[in-house]
């Protein structure tokens, strides 16, 4: 391919160190950096190699090959990971409710304890950047566009704490050393919430458009990233878990969230997704000839497109497909769908499917429903290539390989979407950090809750369902419904982010924020056992696994080492 992407050069870790251990913190006195100052900075490729290794982490969040390879899915009710029984691994203590403070501070649980250290360990390189970029033989144009990068790069790993932690503590341009003192608090999470607003302004004066950014530079930040950072950190400030709706109390009650709920944050977030959209910068990528849905699906494999803000560029890999596809195709079905998401898709009409006007039949349940489904799951009956051309794939019970009862955990259902449809399945795809569907669904949810549902509400459904496939009807409402209350509204946003964002780091955050994960996430992951007599099929839904979540886990612990090296950074409210 002609352009040359950044993120995954091997030469690159070699030139930036190991800035910090992995198990390593801001806070661990026994920081080894083991970079070379001297030769990093003088030397110009050095410098913006340095930079692409902050660059290297930001998807760690996302990475479909964490939680044992399940996936940030099998942590919320999308999908369960297939190694739930046996030791006591990441993805069994998250799904199972045993998660606890000291779990995060072994070293087996890495996937659990990186949540915290990852995330500052490129703060870390961050400021260590700025504090070193001016040495070097950089252009000052260069530098100032770098510094730009940086400071978005620092504000998204600050952003990931927020979500798990709430507030943390703001260390500005600090670079610790080991013989630092490491005595910090916690700063509030208004005061983090406001860093991390003014960081993301500050470098959008300095970065490029998506049109004037240059093409070899693809991947790298431009002004549309900033927005959509600002965009997802304010619609989460102003959602009920953390706009005065948090559980702590005392010196925690502002620390968790604002000590008192206010509605102008909600306009806050609308305003800030209206000005990407208002931009014209980015649109949604629509095929609806090729099948219904096929832009949905098509987008995902795509690197260069017009729907993603910020992305994390991948070298040639099959990786999602290595990991989802059943057996018979070569994957290691690392993590089933759940029937609980499935059951999130409605009908090609727009309707839920506990609509008694969707004619949604139990004992026909693949039929006439909304394309982002056929896009998104492989259910029993549906194709996948196979030794030169598409052939069904058999989820129904005992088909081998695929079949429930034969494979440990199996739903009856596997992972589609992201997935490249073809002999080898290797794409030059890119996991989507932030892209133009769920502006779209912070506006409308951050209007409804301001305004109710207004017309602009609507009308930006209205755009997702059209490019999802879903039929216009004869008055052109997709599905929805006119005149609904706020309440009525607030439930179909909700679960059209479900829908539209499936996979992609969101579901297992929008539950804690909207507080509904005691509910959701507390029923049992369920399968479909699809029983075959002769040509014809009888469904019956059955329990998978328990899934547990209690209170205290809608913010995770701080990791229990941590606190015993600053005290001073108070520990979450129930743990």
């Amino acid at each position: 391919m002609k352009i040359k992407y950044i993120f995954f050069c091997v030469f690159i870790i070699a030139i930036a160190g190991n800035a910090c251990k992995k198990g390593d913190s801001f806070l661990d006195a026994k920081l080894n950096d083991v970079l070379n100052e001297e030769t990093t900075f003088k030397d110009s490729t050095n410098t913006i190699a340095f930079l692409t290794r902050i660059y290297a982490d930001v998807g760690y969040s996302f990475n479909p090959g964490r939680w044992e390879a399940g996936g940030h899915p099998v942590v919320s009710d999308e999908a369960v990971p297939v190694q739930y029984t046996g030791p006591q691994n990441d993805a069994v203590i998250m799904a199972s409710g045993a998660l606890s403070a000291a779990t995060t501070n072994t070293a087996k649980n890495v996937q659990i304890l990186n949540n915290w250290s990852t995330a500052w360990a490129n703060i870390r390189r961050v400021n260590k950047f700025l504090s070193k970029v001016d040495e070097s033989p950089l252009s000052v144009g260069l530098r100032t566009r770098l510094k730009a990068e940086a400071r978005f790069l620092r504000a998204w790993y600050y952003s990931i704490l927020l979500k798990h932690y709430a507030g943390v503590p703001i260390i500005g341009d600090k670079v610790f050393e080991p013989a630092d003192d490491f005595n910090l608090e916690r700063n509030t999470y208004e005061e983090c919430v406001s860093y991390v607003v003014a960081e993301l302004d500050a470098a959008i004066k300095d970065l490029p458009t998506n049109q004037t950014q240059v093409i070899t530079d693809y991947g790298r930040v431009t002004k549309g990233a900033c927005m959509g950072l600002k965009s997802r950190v304010l619609l989460y400030a102003a959602s009920p878990l953390f706009n005065g709706g948090n559980a702590g109390s005392g010196v925690l009650k502002s620390i968790t969230g604002y000590a008192t709920g206010d509605q102008q944050r909600w306009k806050r977030a609308a305003d800030a997704a209206n000005d990407i959209i208002t931009s014209g910068a980015y649109s949604l990528y629509e095929d609806n000839t090729t099948r219904m849905g096929y832009g949905f699906y098509k987008v995902f494999t795509m690197r260069v497109n017009n729907e993603y803000l910020f992305q994390a560029n991948r070298a040639l890999n099959r990786d999602f497909e290595s990991l989802f596809l059943p057996s018979s195709r070569s994957g290691s079905y690392a993590s089933n769908v759940t029937q609980n998401m499935v059951d999130a898709y409605g009908t090609a009409d727009g309707l839920a499917i506990t609509d008694p006007a969707s004619n949604y039949n139990l004992q026909d349940p693949y039929v006439n429903r909304d394309p982002r489904f056929y896009n998104s799951v492989i259910h029993n009956g549906s194709l996948w290539f196979l030794s030169s051309t598409n052939q069904v794939v058999n989820t129904f019970f005992g088909s081998s390989p695929d079949g429930v009862g034969v494979k440990a955990q199996t739903t009856g259902y596997y992972n589609r979407k992201m997935l490249q449809e073809s002999s080898s399945g290797n794409t030059e795809r890119a996991w989507p950090l932030i892209r133009y569907a769920e502006i779209l669904l912070n506006y409308a949810e951050a209007l409804n809750e301001y305004e109710g549902p207004v017309t602009g509400v609507y009308d930006v459904l209205k755009q997702i369902r059209k490019r999802a496939g879903i039929n216009p009807g004869s008055a052109n409402n997709y599905g929805l419904k006119q005149n609904m209350s706020k309440e009525e509204m607030r439930l179909i946003i909700q679960n059209e982010r479900r829908v539209e964002l499936s996979f992609e780091e969101h579901r297992i955050w929008d539950a804690r924020r909207w507080k509904i994960a005691e509910d959701y996430f507390n029923r049992p992951s369920r399968g479909m056992k699809i029983t075959k007599t002769g040509t014809s099929f009888t469904y019956e839904i059955f329990d998978v696994i328990p899934h547990k979540f209690s209170n205290n886990f809608y913010l995770f612990p701080i990791p229990e080492g941590e606190i015993s090296k600053d005290p001073k950074l108070l520990q979450n409210p129930g743990w």
